[in-house]
Order: structure tokens, then sequence, then C-alpha cells
């Protein structure tokens, strides 16, 4: 018996309904602004930056096209945009991400090379972040691209439609008990490793050097070292090891931060390696930024001092100096993260990472200061600082150092790294 024709029809057009059902839930909600046709009240600025940081950002900047940009992570995403424009600066855009990779950083510079006319680019980049391994090598940018610039993705996505729909249930807490049996979210893909008894390696497989290239002992904290040394932190330092002294605070650290300082700083710094990878992709930046006359400046933004000890707890200290003095060598560093009275004060961060809005408007305060500001931007800068200032005048120039090439100012709380006559 056949089918009437009415069947396939109602079918089809069944069918058809379902497979529009995500576009036209997408193009409404629009988690992302990407056509911003329906103003639902929604909290995208909250919710869909922090689900996709990376995409959020890759849609909105291409309506703004600020000359200067400021890249990083969340400490770099502090800096926030408003906290310039309080400044008379209204041309900055903050491209940071919560949790961004130098795999990230540099992928979103390739696309404002292409995208606008750059004039100054700050890069925010502490030294755990050179590690390949650092968030497992993580890369959302080139995803955020593809959704940004193909209309047909961004609306057919289930991802973009599971953030639509957090956002009206934060808007409308009713439809959460109604469609909790529902998800926007199917499993696609399952992944499993490749199995096999361990009796099939060979002696050559387990003495293959790189199945052991994180096996790395912690240094020792005492008992090894002479104090002369140790104390000093003088491997590979030089001259330079006084500005690196001991430090020896013993506090009694609020929950989260010893958490972070005891656990976190140990898998930030136990296997830490650096990689050459990266350090080229930093590089190609600095050399294209001077081939094209765009200014860029490196942040080191502070963590709390007993985080950096952690750093000379695992025999990183000359590690943390030389970082800064290849930085330097590309252009100029605006220190942060070193022991002295603002790292000190637990009141300054939120955590052991992540310092406060009121540090955040004063660190912008001096990025502009090094950014040639007029002399009312001057003015409105120099007005918020408090102990922390940087050297970026002669008066403000507490001891000046130059060895082997590189140059060191320090100012209050502030230090600047720069090659000399650079």
């Amino acid at each position: 018996m056949k089918l009437a024709p009415k069947f396939y029809v109602s079918a089809l057009t069944f069918v058809g309904l379902l497979c529009l059902a995500p576009i036209a839930f997408n193009t409404i909600v629009d988690a992302y602004n990407h056509n911003r046709w329906f103003d639902l009240g929604l909290d995208k600025a909250e919710t869909s930056v922090k689900a996709h940081y990376p995409l959020y950002k890759m849609i909105e900047y291409p309506r703004i096209k600020s000359p200067t940009v400021v890249l990083g992570d969340s400490r770099a995403r502090a800096l926030q945009d408003k906290y310039w424009k309080e400044l008379g600066r209204d041309d900055v855009y903050n491209f940071a991400y919560g949790g961004a990779t130098v795999y990230e950083i540099y992928d979103t510079f390739q696309y404002l090379k292409q995208s606008t006319d750059l004039e100054t680019l700050i890069v925010s980049l502490p030294l755990r972040s050179m590690d390949a391994r650092f968030k497992g090598g993580m890369n959302r940018v080139p995803e955020a691209i593809s959704l940004a610039e193909n209309p047909f993705k961004y609306y057919t996505n289930w991802f973009v439609a599971k953030i639509g729909w957090t956002l009206l249930e934060e808007r409308y807490p009713s439809l959460k008990e109604s469609f909790q049996s529902l998800s926007f979210h199917p499993v696609q893909n399952a992944f499993a490793g490749e199995f096999f008894p361990s009796g099939e390696l060979s002696l050559d497989k387990l003495l293959d050097p790189e199945l052991c290239d994180e096996c790395q002992l912690a240094t020792p904290l005492n008992g090894i070292l002479p104090k002369i040394v140790f104390y000093g932190h003088g491997f590979g330092l030089g001259a330079w090891a006084r500005f690196w002294p001991e430090v020896s605070l013993d506090r009694e650290l609020p929950s989260l931060f010893a958490k972070q300082v005891g656990t976190n700083g140990a898998a930030d710094w136990r296997r830490f390696k650096q990689s050459d990878e990266l350090w080229s992709m930093v590089e190609e930046m600095a050399a294209w930024c001077a081939e094209n006359d765009v200014r860029l400046v490196f942040l080191i933004p502070p963590t709390i001092t007993e985080m950096q000890q952690r750093i000379g707890d695992f025999g990183l200290s000359a590690a943390n100096h030389k970082f800064r003095e290849r930085l330097a060598a590309m252009a100029p560093v605006i220190d942060l993260d070193f022991s002295n009275a603002f790292t000190e004060d637990l009141a300054n961060f939120t955590d052991a990472y992540h310092f406060g809005s009121k540090p955040a408007r004063k660190i912008v305060g001096e990025l502009l200061l090094a950014l040639e500001p007029t002399t009312e931007q001057r003015s409105l800068a120099t007005k918020r600082r408090g102990t922390l200032s940087c050297p970026t005048s002669e008066k403000d120039t507490r001891q000046l150092h130059q060895e082997d090439g590189l140059e060191l100012r320090e100012g209050s709380h502030c230090r600047i790294w720069r090659q000399k006559d650079v």
C-alpha cells in the first residue's frame, strides 16, 4: 500500500521545522550578540562572556576596532575598558580572556593584524603561561573566529543554544523547573586511549627519555644549598641577585589563598618547562610590532608575595629573572610581580593570583603614564596613584641599575625592565 503524498510532506515539514528550531532560537536569543535584533534583557556580558571569552570578544571587537588593545589572561581582563575611559582613553579595547594561553594570545594577535590598524599592544604575560602544557595548551580562538565569521555555523551551533537557554533560565527562573529534563549539549564524541598490556613494553621503550620528560624532583627547601647561595638566590643571577632577595614571610593566609599557594603553586612550578614554541610566538609578535611601528608593552601582573616564593622553592629564581631579560630585549616590561609592600598587602588581592578593582584602576593609570599621555590624561592618572607608581619619569625612579645591556628602573612597588637605549 502506498502512503499518501501528504504523509511525506508532513514528515518533511516536521523535520524542516525541527532543523530550523535551533536557528530560530539562536537568532532570537542571540547569546553572543551576533545580530542584536532582539533585546530580551539578558545578562550576556556576564554569563555569555565567561562561558566563551574569545567568542564574545571576536563578535564585539569588529564594531569597535580600537587601535590600542590589551591581551592576556584574567589578570589582564581586570584592566577593564571603563577604567581607561575614566582617564580619557576611549580608544582601548580589552581583548583578554579568562585562563588565556599564549596560543590564544598569539592567534588573537594574528586576527588583529588582519582586522585593524594597531597603534599600541599591551601584552600581559606571566612566567607560568610560558609552559606549553599550561591549561593543557588550550586554544579557543580558532573556534571563536569560525563562529563569529560564519553566521550559519553560529546560528546552528548547539553550544550557542545552550548558553542562550542558560540566559533565559537566569532571566526567567521558572523555565528551569519546567524543562529540567531537556539538554542542549548532547555528547557527540568520545575518545578512549589505546589500551594494551604493560608486558608489551620493551626495555628500550621503558628507557625512552621522552617517557620521563616531566619526571623532575622538586628542589629541596633546606639542608642542601649553602645559605649564602640559597638565601641570595645566587644561581645564575650574578649582579642581579640583590634585586631578588630571599623572601621569608611567615603568616597565616586565608584558606583560599593558602590552598592556592600550596596546591596551585606546586602545580605551577614543580614540572615547569619553558617552551621554545611559545617563545617564538612572542618573538614573532614583537618583531611584527617593531616592523609596523606598533608600540609594544609587556606587563607582568602581580601575585601575592607567598606565591612568588614558590618560584624559588622549585629552583626557578634564575629562570624568573631571565624571563624578564628576554622580554626586555623585545619591548619595555612593566613588572609588578616581585616582593614589595604592595604584593604583601592581601587587601590588594581577591585571591593569591588576582588583584582587586582598586589596584586594577591604579595599574591602568600606570600603563597609561607609560604610553605618552596628554597633559590632562597624565593629571588624571597621577591622581590615582597611591603607594603604587612606576618609574615612568626621572622623579619616579628610586633606583637605576644597568648590567650587560639590561636596564632596570625601580619605582614604588613597580619595576620597568628594558634593553638599554630601547
